[in-house]
């Protein structure tokens, strides 16, 4: 299985930090409303979803230091 890159680890804490405790729901409601190419590092967080996907993110952990 493949790994998201540092960018897409970073865009995902940027949108972490921006939203807060609720950030997964958050990012897969924007996913599914197509708003998340809004965001800052948008391209980021739709290749995430592209690649990746709901699922995966329910289960992925930001880096130590990160919001969860």
């Amino acid at each position: 299985m493949s790994m998201p890159t540092e960018a897409q680890v970073q865009a995902l804490q940027e949108f972490a930090s921006k939203y807060g405790r609720c950030w997964k729901s958050t990012l897969v409601r924007k996913w599914y409303n197509g708003s998340d190419d809004r965001e800052p590092n948008g391209a980021f967080l739709r290749q995430v979803r592209n690649q990746f996907g709901p699922s995966w993110l329910k289960k992925f952990k930001l880096p130590e230091g990160g919001v969860q």
